[in-house]
């Protein structure tokens, strides 16, 4: 694909961005809402591969490995909807938590995919590694905060240590990590050889095809505002 840059920033690497972080922010809205509300087990774990599997196919269509943290900020800003829908501050618990959790999954897919990218983009083993790392990364992190700054869940960490903590809840999720990291970046590959095709065709097409998409995924909650 063609570098479209005005004045030094990477037109074509933003529209990624800010698509593929409108797909994640309207799905951690809509699909995660409804996993809440019909108590499915481990939701959390899902939705997190969810996010690592849209991550991953983000990265292998843009081939950038910064591209999931700018994903996760613009996932984690549709939260901002949720509290402007139910007039409550940005700060409750129901709006922040999620927002750092989001954000922290993408730090830690960002930082995985950095420190196995000379392998990643060929090599099955690092790219499920990525996957397991980020997201034990993504436990570590969020439960850190929560624990530390949020002070939430004290008790369990002072019985079972920090590491079984983590482990505990992060392990099921890492495992599934293993598969949907490597998928999300099959799937970014083949969707690359399309989007490459247009790209040389119809170029205009394709933008405005992209941001016809993310504007339909904020249509989507910001309608709960009215």
């Amino acid at each position: 694909m063609e570098k479209l840059r005005l004045k030094g920033v990477d037109l074509r690497l933003l529209a990624g961005v800010v698509l593929f972080g409108s797909i994640w922010g309207a799905l951690e809205a809509t699909l995660g809402a409804a996993l809440i509300a019909l108590h499915v087990p481990r939701f959390g774990a899902m939705m997190a591969n969810l996010g690592f599997l849209l991550m991953a196919a983000g990265v292998a269509v843009y081939r950038r490995p910064e591209l999931p943290l700018g994903m996760g900020l613009i996932a984690a800003s549709f939260k901002l909807v949720d509290a402007a829908a139910l007039g409550i501050s940005p700060l409750a618990q129901m709006i922040l938590n999620p927002m750092i959790a989001i954000v922290m999954e993408a730090l830690g897919f960002t930082l995985a995919i950095a420190a196995l990218w000379q392998w990643y983009p060929k090599r099955l083993l690092a790219q499920a590694g990525a996957g397991a790392l980020g997201m034990i990364l993504y436990y570590a992190a969020t439960n850190a905060i929560f624990l530390y700054l949020l002070h939430r869940g004290r008790g369990e960490l002072l019985e079972k240590g920090l590491l079984a903590y983590i482990l505990e809840h992060g392990g099921v999720a890492a495992s599934i990590a293993l598969f949907s990291a490597p998928l999300g970046l099959r799937l970014g590959a083949f969707a690359r050889r399309g989007i490459d095709r247009l790209s040389e065709a119809h170029p205009r097409l394709l933008y405005a095809g992209g941001a016809a998409l993310a504007l339909l995924c904020w249509f989507a909650i910001v309608r709960k505002l009215f």
